[in-house]
């Protein structure tokens, strides 16, 4: 099992991906920022595992007063120089955290974990460590990754096709069947407490009080109409995506508590 802060200071190829605009990752932020501001008035927020930052650079565009964590020491310094005159003292807004604290005081009206809980062994005990940095009427938004999705059955065909008798082939192939991710995760599925599916991402929150008031659902395949207008789908293409996109991406509040 790789050690996870060793993973993402070795993954700076993929933060220059997710700045690229023509990337899923960073039409998937986008789209997330999109989400975030249809639900929830500008606000002090928090990115837990912010890599590089452009969530929060997205939502600073729009008004929140950003901050982000990430367990990546070269992820953080990469938000941090393309901070600098974007937001006011980057260093304090961009820190590193460990697997079970984070470097902030005080509460937020968003927290967001985009791509966060496939590295994660224990999800409930995540949502419940970061939901005491989450005010009463704040809104929780948090991706999953689906492993029976179409992406995941396109991705293992094309890589079966790619056939080589070598240990790289296979583990890439236990990957995916696994995790739906090429790379894996750096978790022990023996003991890992996890959430594969929209509805189980849903039951999660339900636990602690939360309730889903808006959703995005993607399938990362690049094919025609596939990710091109995702909120827009009518209701048959909204249960298609959420059962067979490869991200679901939930927005949660308390809506007892936010009076809505």
């Amino acid at each position: 099992m790789r050690d996870p802060i060793q993973f993402w200071n070795d993954s700076d190829e993929f933060a220059k991906v997710a700045r690229d605009p023509d990337s899923f990752f960073a039409r998937r932020t986008a789209l997330v920022a999109e989400l975030v501001s249809d639900h929830i008035s500008p606000g002090r927020m928090l990115d837990i595992g912010c890599g590089a930052g452009q969530l929060c650079f997205d939502l600073a565009r729009r008004g929140f007063d950003v901050y982000g964590a990430d367990l990546s020491s070269v992820q953080i310094e990469m938000a941090i120089k393309s901070a600098r005159g974007l937001l006011d003292v980057p260093e304090q807004r961009f820190k590193v955290c460990t697997p079970h604290s984070l470097p902030f005081a005080g509460r937020f009206d968003l927290i967001t974990a985009i791509g966060v809980l496939p590295y994660v062994e224990d999800h409930s005990a995540f949502v419940q460590r970061s939901l005491s940095l989450l005010k009463p009427a704040g809104m929780f938004v948090a991706s999953c990754t689906n492993t029976l999705s179409l992406f995941t059955l396109v991705a293992v065909t094309r890589h079966v096709r790619s056939f080589r008798p070598d240990r790289a082939w296979f583990s890439v192939l236990a990957n995916l069947v696994t995790t739906g991710l090429w790379s894996g995760t750096c978790v022990d599925f023996r003991t890992a407490r996890q959430c594969g599916s929209a509805a189980a991402l849903d039951r999660l929150f339900d636990q602690f009080g939360l309730t889903m008031v808006g959703e995005l659902d993607l399938y990362n395949l690049d094919w025609g109409l596939f990710d091109r207008s995702p909120f827009e789908r009518g209701r048959f293409g909204r249960i298609l995506s959420r059962h067979l996109g490869w991200t679901h991406v939930g927005a949660y509040r308390l809506l007892n508590a936010s009076g809505t």
